[in-house]
């Protein structure tokens, strides 16, 4: 569960943080577990929900509310689409998207890693869901930038 806290936080440390705070909600709430999915799952789901909330409530400011759907657009269509990743190995991409800045790093791994919805997204971190785009976009081309040098 560390390496799913280390997807959203600055620093080990942080990510210890989220972790335990994480574990705290698991042990609080073993009794509504109902066995539809995997143990594993149901604890990663609470971790993944524990980082979402320590990234709202620490880091507000680092979001703009103000993008445009226009915005949105523009981004979409400047990304290119070439599976550039498949020249790299999972370490490599891991460590660049460790990189990133934490407010495209959180929506890029809720978006790409756990498969979140832009809704779900923009609801669980209280923003637009066009904003929500607009910075998943700028995650991809951050990490399309730095794959190409």
């Amino acid at each position: 569960m560390l390496g799913v806290c280390m997807r959203y936080a600055n620093s080990r440390e942080e990510a210890e943080d989220v972790m335990m705070d994480g574990f705290m909600g698991v042990f609080k709430n073993i009794s509504t577990y109902r066995g539809e999915s995997s143990l594993e799952s149901w604890i990663r789901s609470i971790m993944v929900k524990t980082a979402i909330s320590h990234f709202r409530t620490e880091k507000k400011h680092l979001m703009n509310d103000s993008l445009e759907e226009n915005d949105a657009a523009e981004w979409s269509s400047s990304v290119s689409e070439t599976p550039i990743l498949t020249r790299l190995e999972a370490k490599q991409v891991l460590e660049m998207v460790a990189q990133m800045p934490e407010d495209l790093r959180v929506i890029f791994n809720l978006r790409l890693v756990e498969e979140f919805s832009f809704k779900e997204i923009a609801e669980d971190l209280d923003k637009n869901e066009n904003t929500v785009r607009v910075y998943y976009q700028r995650a991809r081309q951050w990490l399309i930038n730095r794959i190409n040098g």
